[in-house]
């Protein structure tokens, strides 16, 4: 049984602002020598750990995001505090930093929302990648799903991403303090069980306590998802300290950049040093 996943460089199927995209919560090109860097440690999620088969996305739902989820209490700025998910880079040479998420309504598609997503990513300092992903809206609420399609060697077809919103923190005025967000992916060959899964822990606030972050573990465990923070290589805590020093998070209206999509910098240079589209390099 598997549920691996590695760095994948995707375009999306639905007219998305972007030529290209990544799996899980942000879209990635890297130079070849980064992407081997990156791939050595981006192997399988749970290879002995998971279920069987992907829960169904309303079973793993709190009571409270069944019944009363608001998705315009949804929209906002998070700041990623941990995650399960082999998408995002913790190698050394690469280790991703001050993740943030800046969810809002499509203007101009209601059964789609947008995710601009940034993380810091890089030596001497590091850069700031802009990533802007959209999700549909399904009738279930906190139930979306993501359609994508590529042609990476390490996971070819991945495609119909289901994303989930576990559980969320409410505020005493309706809004949503934190969020819990689950993704999962199986094999087209139902014996082979899960092919990839993920586990983001979001929070209105970038720097938070510990007790407030055991309660989010706490509701995790509660709705049956401990398994993917235990499986190996467990949960990755995110550092955002370092920005929240330096105050130097991207604008949270930032054209996308450094992430391979179209008329990015990252995709211009690849293209013209590699003599081929980002695309084609994973």
């Amino acid at each position: 049984r598997s549920c691996s996943e590695r760095p994948k460089l995707l375009h999306t199927e639905r007219g998305a602002p972007c030529q290209y995209a990544v799996m899980g919560r942000f879209h990635r090109a890297l130079t070849p020598l980064a992407l081997l860097a990156w791939a050595r440690t981006a192997g399988a999620d749970c290879p002995d750990d998971c279920p069987k088969r992907c829960p169904a996305q309303e079973d793993v739902q709190s009571p409270y995001v069944k019944d009363h989820f608001n998705i315009s209490q949804f929209w906002g700025v998070f700041y990623e505090i941990a995650f399960h998910d082999s998408t995002q880079p913790t190698n050394p040479l690469l280790t991703a930093a001050c993740q943030r998420s800046v969810k809002s309504p499509h203007q101009g598609d209601t059964k789609n929302y947008k995710d601009l997503f940034s993380l810091r990513i890089g030596p001497f300092g590091g850069t700031n990648a802009v990533c802007d992903l959209e999700f549909n809206i399904t009738d279930s609420p906190g139930v979306f799903m993501g359609h994508w399609s590529g042609n990476s060697p390490w996971n070819p077809n991945l495609t119909d991403i289901a994303n989930t919103v576990v559980d969320v923190g409410v505020a005493q005025n309706g809004t949503y303090n934190w969020t819990l967000e689950f993704q999962c992916k199986e094999f087209d060959d139902p014996t082979k069980g899960i092919r990839f899964a993920a586990l983001n822990f979001y929070h209105k606030k970038p720097l938070i306590d510990k007790d407030e972050f055991e309660v989010m573990i706490a509701r995790l465990r509660a709705r049956g998802l401990g398994w993917i923070i235990d499986a190996s290589p467990g949960m990755h805590m995110v550092d955002q300290q370092s920005c929240v020093d330096k105050q130097d998070y991207p604008a949270q209206d930032a054209d996308p950049s450094w992430c391979g999509q179209k008329g990015s910098g990252l995709s211009s240079l690849m293209s013209t040093t590699q003599g081929s589209s980002a695309e084609l390099l994973v």
